[in-house]
């Protein structure tokens, strides 16, 4: 049912993803920024959120909802579901260990370690920017949040992750062959971007282009969509259930976005966040297997 009532639909075209990276913003934008960081817990200002702050109006009405739900058990919880649900889909596929490759290659065990750390900042922290496009998409498409029961306040909240700043390899800083692999990259995911994890990642060129080349060949297999199209199914019925005690509304969302005079546009964008998530989540999850 839910699958045909919010399905996982690729946007065609892909709509155009405009953002203003983290070291020029500047004011109110700036603001923004870190306060998503704080209230998701995380050291990167995702694609989706920089590309959402393009709509000022529509982004503040969906912070509303989202704000003290990042400050709530629910949200902490269903983040640890949602780690545990994809982890458990993607261990259905037969995944090597690339660790003797990368010892044989000269990695230490505190390189790989810090490998496995900078995977584990990405195995959690794509889950709230998955939420939150959830959360936009359902309320953009004229579904509600019927639950109005109140939020459980996280006794503890902790703004300082484990690695608090990312170095991110762009791709005018890349060498030809760590262009190649971005360039397959775009071409098996279907985007016209490179997502920040992978930037992260290839902070260890020789790890990244192993890890790649072991997980590329997954990517157009139908076992792949399906594991995928789950984790997507999962997301939009856990979110579903999660509580509004503001009682913020389709319509409140719906107006919010017209003010910003670009609704469809929104819609897109939207759509595209929550169509790739899945995609990225499934692949960091296979990442992090091969590192066992």
């Amino acid at each position: 049912m839910l699958n045909s009532v919010f399905p996982r639909n690729k946007p065609s075209p892909i709509p155009k993803i405009i953002t203003t990276p983290e070291y020029i913003a500047k004011g109110r934008l700036k603001s923004t920024y870190e306060k998503t960081k704080l209230a998701f817990e995380v050291p990167w200002m995702g694609v989706i959120a920089m590309a959402f702050s393009n709509y000022p109006n529509f982004y503040n009405a969906l912070w509303k909802y989202m704000h003290p739900l990042s400050n709530s058990i629910e949200f902490e919880l269903l983040c640890k579901r949602l780690v545990l649900f994809s982890g458990k889909k993607i261990r259905e596929f037969k995944i090597k260990s690339i660790i003797k490759n990368l010892e044989n290659i000269g990695y230490s065990n505190y390189e790989i370690k810090q490998i496995s750390e900078m995977n584990k900042v990405f195995t959690y922290g794509n889950m709230p920017y998955l939420i939150m496009a959830t959360v936009a998409r359902i309320f953009l498409e004229k579904g509600e949040l019927i639950n109005v029961n109140n939020f459980t306040k996280k006794k503890k909240f902790s703004s300082s992750p484990k690695i608090t700043k990312l170095l991110l390899i762009e791709e005018h800083h890349a060498d030809t062959r760590l262009k190649e692999i971005y360039k397959s990259i775009k071409k098996n995911v279907g985007l016209p971007f490179i997502n920040t994890d992978y930037r992260a990642f290839a902070r260890w060129p020789s790890y990244f282009s192993l890890a790649w080349e072991n997980l590329q060949p997954t990517l157009n297999s139908n076992q792949y969509e399906r594991k995928v199209s789950e984790i997507h199914n999962y997301v939009i019925r856990k979110v579903l259930e999660l509580p509004n005690p503001n009682q913020i509304t389709s319509k409140s969302i719906l107006l919010a976005a017209k003010k910003d005079k670009k609704i469809n546009e929104i819609k897109k964008v939207v759509n595209l966040f929550q169509w790739l998530l899945p995609g990225l989540i499934a692949n960091v999850a296979f990442m992090k297997e091969q590192l066992n």
